[in-house]
């Protein structure tokens, strides 16, 4: 090792002793993080649809294809009405705002192999490649979900809700 160059034992002793010499990282240096909070909220501005309908009764009740219908004039509003819909993943896509009406309830597919091809998502932090989650969208800007009294379901009675499925003979 070059005369010049620190070992790892002697990196570490110096990092050891920063503390005693009063030096903190600098991260803590300055104000409090959150009086940054109205300057942040201040740069993020409310997207903004064109104001056209894309009404699900047109796409044959696929979300997925309303979604890309509305992306590909430009956006707009995909209005789900009331009921019961079933679906896989939902992906939405750029100036795209997604309306369930109150009363909309979508019920999503129990079948792992309609998750896939794999998306790039967070679990408990670690980003990875997984499954898609129920509604997703990646690098897509002016999103959003709205509506009224709405829910997503994944109960069946094959599985109870766990995601496992039952022995027969089991009642939900």
């Amino acid at each position: 090792m070059n005369s010049s160059e620190l070992s790892r034992r002697q990196v570490l002793k110096i990092v050891a002793a920063l503390p005693a010499l009063g030096l903190q990282p600098v991260q803590t240096r300055g104000s409090d993080p959150w009086q940054e909070t109205a300057a942040i909220l201040a740069r993020i501005k409310e997207p903004r649809f064109p104001n056209r309908d894309f009404k699900l009764a047109s796409y044959n009740d696929d979300i997925n294809a309303a979604i890309a219908a509305a992306n590909a004039a430009g956006g707009g509003r995909v209005v789900v009405p009331p009921g019961n819909f079933l679906s896989g993943p939902i992906r939405l896509k750029s100036r795209v705002n997604l309306h369930l009406s109150e009363g909309a309830v979508l019920k999503f597919s129990t079948n792992a192999r309609d998750y896939l091809p794999l998306v790039f998502t967070r679990f408990e932090g670690t980003e990875v490649m997984n499954y898609s989650p129920f509604i997703y969208a990646f690098e897509q800007d002016d999103i959003a979900i709205t509506g009224g009294a709405w829910s997503m379901d994944r109960r069946t009675r094959r599985t109870g809700g766990t995601g496992r499925e039952k022995p027969k003979g089991t009642s939900s």
